[in-house]
């Protein structure tokens, strides 16, 4: 019986759920016992537990919608020292999208200080429904890993946001 529930473990332990799994802060804490009870978990560990939400992302003609969220680099300027661009970076769910999709304006070239532009992020989930842990892994697993390479003050700005949690981004 204890073998089944080894092979039970090593079976949930490779599973990659979405950052809107309930409880997901008390599921990665059981699937990374052993590196919580070691110190501080590497950010790195989660990217092969959760997946990313970020289905698609775009620039596009800033506008409003209450189903609209700070995702991106917007989120960790409001937590961090990040300073964000004036593109803000918004997240809404793709079933959203769908109904938005014809009146959203797809922007191909703009000046760097156009605020009237913004990067918007089509996640598969509500991402107002996320709470704030679930929030953060999401927002940091939507850079893929050569946006994270090319901006370092972002790792650091995720570092600092995670850390609350015991995670910490040295490899990430």
């Amino acid at each position: 019986m204890a073998l089944v529930s080894d092979l039970m473990k090593l079976i949930n332990a490779t599973s990659v759920v979405m950052a809107n799994h309930p409880n997901l802060q008390d599921h990665l804490r059981r699937v990374l016992e052993w590196e919580f009870n070691q110190g501080p978990v590497d950010l790195r560990h989660v990217r092969s537990l959760v997946s990313s939400p970020r289905l698609m992302s775009m620039n596009v003609r800033a506008f409003s919608h209450p189903a609209l969220v700070e995702a991106g680099d917007t989120f960790l300027d409001s937590r961090t020292m990040l300073a964000d661009y004036p593109q803000k970076t918004r997240a809404i769910s793709l079933a959203n999208y769908l109904d938005l999709v014809d009146a959203v304006e797809i922007i191909d070239e703009y000046h760097p200080h156009d605020a009237s532009v913004m990067k918007l992020q089509i996640w598969p989930y509500e991402p107002g429904d996320l709470n704030e842990f679930a929030m953060a892994v999401a927002v940091a697993l939507s850079y893929t890993p050569a946006e994270l390479m090319a901006e370092s003050r972002i790792s650091l700005a995720i570092d600092e946001l995670v850390s609350a949690w015991g995670f910490y981004t040295d490899e990430f």
